[in-house]
């Protein structure tokens, strides 16, 4: 008998990960450097990229603290997505306020960009609406019965 996700409670399994990933991009921006790259035009794709990463990784999960039923209706992802862009919105302008780092208007749109992309995948890709509530991990079985 493996472990499974919807068996959780709501507020581990849609919540948590939410709030996590919103500290995450809370406590990376708080910094004054990430990571130097030499390149400039490296560091730009580098920095963009994580942007548009992080807030599609966001939109998913502020989907499924939306839609604990999972369903894919345009009011619930627009909303998934507007939050998302707001959280953009006020991480840039918690940069102003970061010694070394300043708040930049391409970023919130690298942010709704991905928030964007995301929202547009849940609707074609049937997998990012069942995962990870579709996993059966065996080894928490195991886990239980040694403990």
């Amino acid at each position: 008998m493996g472990f499974r996700l919807e068996l959780l409670p709501r507020w581990l399994r849609d919540m948590a990960p939410l709030v996590f990933w919103m500290l995450l991009i809370f406590v990376l921006s708080a910094q004054s450097r990430l990571i130097k790259i030499e390149d400039a035009a490296d560091e730009k794709i580098f920095y963009k990229t994580a942007h548009f990463v992080a807030y599609a990784v966001l939109a998913w999960l502020w989907w499924r603290a939306l839609a604990p039923q999972r369903q894919v209706a345009w009011p619930v992802l627009l909303l998934a997505f507007a939050l998302a862009a707001l959280y953009g919105i006020s991480d840039e302008i918690h940069q102003l306020f970061v010694p070394g780092r300043h708040g930049q208007v391409a970023d919130v749109l690298f942010d709704a960009a991905g928030a964007w992309a995301m929202i547009l995948l849940i609707r074609r890709i049937n997998w990012l609406r069942t995962w990870p509530d579709s996993l059966n991990l065996p080894w928490w079985g195991r886990l239980k019965r040694e403990v």
